[in-house]
């Protein structure tokens, strides 16, 4: 099996590795230089000694500078890192190996549940004892200025890991956010896959059950009248299992004019007068979604309704569908509201009316002269006087 390189990791990982090797790089180059440095100043063994200590103690706390160190490693790297710094002050060595309390005290302060300003305050107190300890009496004017630079170095290296921390949670939420989209997505195709599986097997079963029924009432008086039936729900049985098939393996492509034929079968199978007044426009951006209005149409007028007639317009821009066994108004569904959502984001609209028992669906998309569909932001979804918003049951 090949070695998994760090380019293949998640970007989470790989951002957590980076910011923790920081970290602990930042501390080793310090304990380096430091050890170097001392040495060379002909410092005493223990100090130099205590400065590695102190460094792997440091180190160690880095590795756990996002969820917070275990309260015995914390501990120690503080109070390590604290007795260094008093040590080295009150043995008049470098000062500069405040760095390293400073540091310590930046992770703490910086993981909850230690984020108060008071514990940095109580941080910054003991690191400003010491000169309080062995400078008041002896060095008056530099007492001040060492103080202030004590506090600054310590409010600096705090601020450091506040914004890396600040930092860190932005990418985080980032993270997550990509992570909602990715599963927003998946969501979507899962809901684009039901309704097009429904699409396909509802108006299907319909039909294929309307022509068991008039099979079973010809079969005594006409059996050959009753085998054509039995014979055109088989053939569209079939005509669905590959339309599954199809969809399952990605393999189906919705079209307006594909739509058009196959209502054009169902509602003549169900025995329904059909007149296509128009053809499909070729090329049309909004080709699909015409499909899908003629489908949805079709598979109202076959649950819904009781339709002797129906009627089907093609513009350039319009599809209109009519049929005249509303009795009622449709009841709230909603199917034909998400379609209507859909033309919306295109700049269309899907319109519905009820008026003396028939239906009246009309679906329009942006004209292409007035900013084509690719600038649209804005449509509508209007049913008529009395009407729901029709759609799958």
């Amino acid at each position: 099996m090949p070695r998994r390189t760090p380019d293949r990791l998640p970007a989470l990982t790989r951002m957590r590795r980076y910011v923790t090797g920081s970290f602990v790089a930042l501390v080793a180059f310090m304990a380096v230089f430091y050890v170097a440095a001392l040495t060379t100043e002909g410092a005493p063994a223990w100090l130099v000694v205590a400065v590695v200590a102190v460094s792997v103690a440091v180190a160690a706390h880095s590795v756990f500078w996002e969820r917070g160190a275990p309260w015995w490693l914390a501990t120690l790297s503080l109070a390590s890192s604290a007795a260094l710094w008093w040590a080295a002050h009150l043995a008049e060595q470098n000062l500069t190996l405040l760095l390293f309390f400073g540091v310590s005290v930046g992770l703490v302060t910086t993981t909850p549940p230690f984020t108060s300003w008071r514990w940095l305050a109580a941080a910054v107190g003991v690191a400003v004892a010491p000169l309080l300890v062995a400078g008041p009496g002896a060095r008056p004017v530099v007492l001040p200025v060492s103080i202030a630079v004590v506090v600054v170095t310590m409010a600096a290296i705090y601020l450091v890991y506040r914004l890396n921390r600040y930092g860190f949670d932005l990418y985080l939420e980032i993270e997550a956010a990509r992570e909602t989209t990715a599963e927003l997505a998946v969501v979507r195709e899962r809901y684009r896959f039901s309704v097009d599986l429904h699409d396909i097997q509802g108006q299907a079963l319909h039909v294929s059950r309307l022509q068991l029924q008039l099979a079973d009432k010809t079969l005594d008086r006409d059996p050959a009248e009753a085998r054509r039936h039995l014979r055109e729900a088989e053939q569209l049985i079939v005509q669905t299992i590959a339309e599954t098939r199809r969809l399952a393996y990605g393999q189906r492509t919705l079209t307006l004019a594909g739509e058009l034929a196959n209502s054009t079968e169902l509602i003549r199978a169900a025995s329904i007068d059909l007149v296509v007044d128009g053809a499909p426009p070729v090329g049309h951006p909004a080709d699909d979604l015409f499909g899908h209005a003629v489908r949805e149409a079709t598979t109202n007028l076959l649950r819904h309704a009781q339709a002797e007639h129906v009627t089907i317009r093609l513009r350039d821009d319009t599809v209109v569908v009519e049929n005249d066994g509303a009795g009622e108004a449709p009841r709230l569904l909603s199917g034909l509201a998400r379609l209507g959502e859909r033309f919306a984001e295109i700049g269309g609209s899907v319109t519905t009316s009820h008026h003396d028992g028939v239906f009246r669906l009309e679906a329009r998309a942006a004209s292409a002269g007035a900013g084509g569909l690719a600038g649209a932001t804005r449509a509508s979804f209007a049913p008529g006087p009395g009407v729901a918003t029709g759609g799958r049951a």
